[in-house]
């Protein structure tokens, strides 16, 4: 087992991934290209969850720069996806907690994260983990 950042080659299980996580997304593209200039931002992490030579997870990590506590940026977790066959194994939860490392590495004052409204088994796991999902709310519009 390990978690690593994505690589190119990884693309195409990336996007099978996010299909699962966006069904009605007909707009889902992944491309190699994109994922190499994710590699190269200091700044950005698409993360894999990866066993036996199979990915059976990802997620994409955030970190944000900001002006209200100093130096210190904020964390955005994204499309947290594992594949359907292997959840309840664990797999989110060590993802999560290697992207939470990772926003701790670099002073993250807090992460953030959304989640579908209706994906009620997602917002149990991520309580679990510590998250609060009542002191906000989230909106969003897409462009």
């Amino acid at each position: 087992m390990m978690i690593r950042e994505a690589e190119i080659h990884d693309a195409a299980v990336i996007e099978e991934l996010y299909r699962v996580l966006l069904p009605n997304n007909q707009e889902i593209a992944v491309w190699p290209e994109r994922i190499q200039q994710v590699r190269e931002s200091a700044d950005s992490f698409l993360l894999v969850y990866e066993e036996d030579g199979c990915i059976l997870g990802t997620l994409h990590l955030h970190i944000c720069l900001d002006a209200l506590s100093g130096d210190r940026p904020f964390g955005v977790i994204e499309r947290v996806v594992v594949s359907s066959e292997q959840r309840g194994k664990g797999i989110g939860n060590q993802m999560m907690k290697f992207a939470e490392e990772l926003a701790k590495e670099r002073s993250c004052v807090k992460l953030m994260l959304t989640s579908g409204s209706a994906r009620v088994d997602a917002h149990r796991f991520y309580s679990a983990l510590g998250f609060d999902g009542e002191s906000s709310k989230a909106f969003k519009k897409y462009l």
